[in-house]
């Protein structure tokens, strides 16, 4: 290639992934506007993935175990490997959430993963799939910005952050060619991709062995079975031993589970869903199946009909390519699997048992939540827009044809910016360290409401204090009863004063405590080592706050929040 063209080829590369890079700054522009002092709406997975930045930040400070987090659920901690802990986002972005904090961080993180995941795309589908530039860079959009990506912007780096699996497939079909060295290649980025998020790993296994069965049918001779059956040996047992360790953490260690936390387990696609738009799209309005307000993160199958007709188009009209047919048949397969354990319309459960239901009582497919599953349909999905687009007959007018066209199926279906809302303030009290004079050693602060996803107060100030601050509680994955090897459950294990506390915060009353509940407010607060309670002011804690003083007698304003000091109850 002479140096113009090779400068060129550059220049459209640059270009393409500055696209990338407008696109995350455009969805995410609210919260850039402010840095670190915004949230998106129901922040409670963005407020966990903060405190993991931070932990993170926090590992690499002080020199400790990134894989146990002894500052939740004392005095027994939470299993790092068993959670989202997203290390290999976290550790790298260490500097930028100790310089700046974890909420810049993240909104840092989400920007770059989004347009690294297109890049990776656009690479793969430029260099290797298709001719056109114009269409590589419209399945890159595709890619990063389908609900199975963008939606998670709001909540989950580690989600957003796809930009291994285009690299992850690529090294997996040179190793017919290098196994040893490809081996090795592929080995570092699954190792990287662990500490990411393992789900997308899975999903990407069993996406890229169906895509490989279906390949190895039709053009036996291109796979060189032997050879890509070595390079994956290789790739298992460099794994094996660099992983040995965090994977016998997750499993064998403290707090280890086994299956996944049931509500979330049983997030499915509706039969709707995949015509329909996400509600975070722009035609939502449209949608024949407008999704109910709440959780859209996990609305992966909401492609909206436009792009679903284009694409089934695509198949029909490129069907006798043997790469349109494998990706059709994936994509279709994986769509209806992330229809989940029943069928559902409308949000409704119609008794009908989804072809899910034959793999959930698998190891790891337990914990797998079905909707992720259309990520990869949204993997199929890019690489056939691109290749529709390429295929285009070359007539007059067939670049205006082919912006027309992509603008007319995308932008429906493409994502708005993400909703916000001011950051409330952290107490004084923690922010200026106060709070160390009270905690010595294994000492634990109980904060109500207790966290978890829609009271995320509590995971915001223990952040706040750059994750020193031991908390009794927590928002974490743990399992049920904190009986080690037990399916999942969200938080810790409830004990009699969690349940007056939650029973405050459900109904808003401050709750009839007697002498029974007292003593045994006593023993839980020995178990947790509790040295202070600490509650928001303002009304909304009001019942909390009634129900504390009744139990420990009446607390005291300070710093910002009410403080019961419990050292020598």
């Amino acid at each position: 290639m002479d140096e113009g063209r090779s400068r060129h080829r550059w220049l459209a590369d640059l270009v393409a992934v500055g696209g990338y890079l407008a696109g995350a700054v455009v969805l995410c522009g609210r919260l850039l506007a402010h840095p670190g002092q915004r949230l998106p709406y129901t922040p409670g997975d963005r407020i966990l993935a903060e405190y993991f930045l931070t932990w993170a930040a926090r590992s690499v400070r002080h020199g400790s175990n990134p894989f146990f987090l002894d500052r939740l659920n004392a005095p027994t901690g939470v299993n790092g490997m068993a959670n989202t802990t997203m290390l290999g986002l976290g550790l790298p972005m260490s500097p930028v959430t100790l310089l700046a904090g974890p909420g810049i961080a993240f909104d840092v993180l989400v920007v770059l993963t989004l347009a690294a995941t297109g890049a990776t795309w656009f690479w793969l589908l430029s260099r290797h799939v298709v001719d056109s530039r114009v269409a590589a860079w419209v399945g890159g959009l595709v890619a990063a910005f389908a609900p199975s990506v963008a939606n998670h912007a709001t909540f989950h780096p580690n989600l957003t952050a796809q930009f291994l699996v285009p690299v992850i497939v690529w090294r997996v079909v040179k190793l017919r060619d290098a196994p040893v060295r490809g081996g090795l290649i592929l080995a570092a980025l699954v190792v990287w991709q662990v500490f990411i998020n393992e789900e997308t790993l899975f999903i990407t296994a069993l996406a890229v062995g169906l895509f490989g069965v279906l390949w190895l049918v039709q053009r036996p001779r291109e796979v060189r079975l032997p050879s890509v059956l070595a390079g994956l040996g290789v790739t298992l047992l460099v794994t094996a031993v660099l992983l040995a360790y965090p994977l016998w953490w997750q499993f064998f260690g403290t707090n280890g589970y086994r299956g996944g936390e049931p509500q979330m387990t049983a997030f499915r696609t509706d039969l709707l869903g995949l015509t329909s738009f996400s509600r975070n799209s722009v035609a939502v309005r449209f949608s024949e199946f407008p999704p109910a307000p709440g959780f859209s993160a996990e609305q992966h199958g909401h492609f909206g009909w436009p792009l679903v007709i284009a694409v089934a188009a695509v198949a029909a009209w490129r069907w006798r390519e043997p790469l349109v047919r494998s990706l059709a048949v994936t994509g279709a397969v994986f769509a209806v699997l992330s229809l989940g354990n029943e069928l559902t319309v409308r949000g409704e459960g119609t008794g009908v048992s989804g072809p899910y239901a034959l793999l959930r009582g698998l190891p790891l497919f337990d914990t797998l939540l079905p909707t992720r599953l259309g990520e990869a349909a949204t993997w199929a999905v890019a690489p056939l827009v691109a290749i529709g687009l390429d295929r285009l007959p070359a007539v007059a007018g067939t670049r205006v044809l082919k912006v027309g066209l992509a603008a007319a199926v995308l932008v429906p279906a493409a994502p708005v910016p993400i909703k916000v809302f001011d950051r409330p303030p952290v107490p004084a009290f923690l922010t200026s360290g106060e709070w160390r004079s009270y905690v010595r050693g294994q000492e634990s602060v109980l904060m109500v409401p207790l966290a978890t996803f829609e009271h995320w107060t509590a995971m915001s100030w223990a952040t706040a204090t750059g994750a020193d601050l031991r908390m009794s509680h927590g928002y974490f994955l743990g399992p049920a009863g904190g009986v080690k090897g037990r399916h999942a459950a969200v938080g810790a294990p409830a004990r009699p004063t969690d349940l007056l506390i939650n029973a405050a915060t459900g109904s808003r009353q401050v709750q009839q405590v007697t002498d029974t509940d007292r003593e045994r407010a006593r023993l839980d607060l020995a178990y947790w080592r509790t040295s202070i309670i600490l509650a928001p002011t303002g009304p909304a804690a009001a019942a909390e706050r009634g129900t504390l003083d009744a139990l420990f007698g009446p607390g005291r304003e300070v710093g910002g929040l009410w403080l019961w000091d419990v050292r020598n109850t």
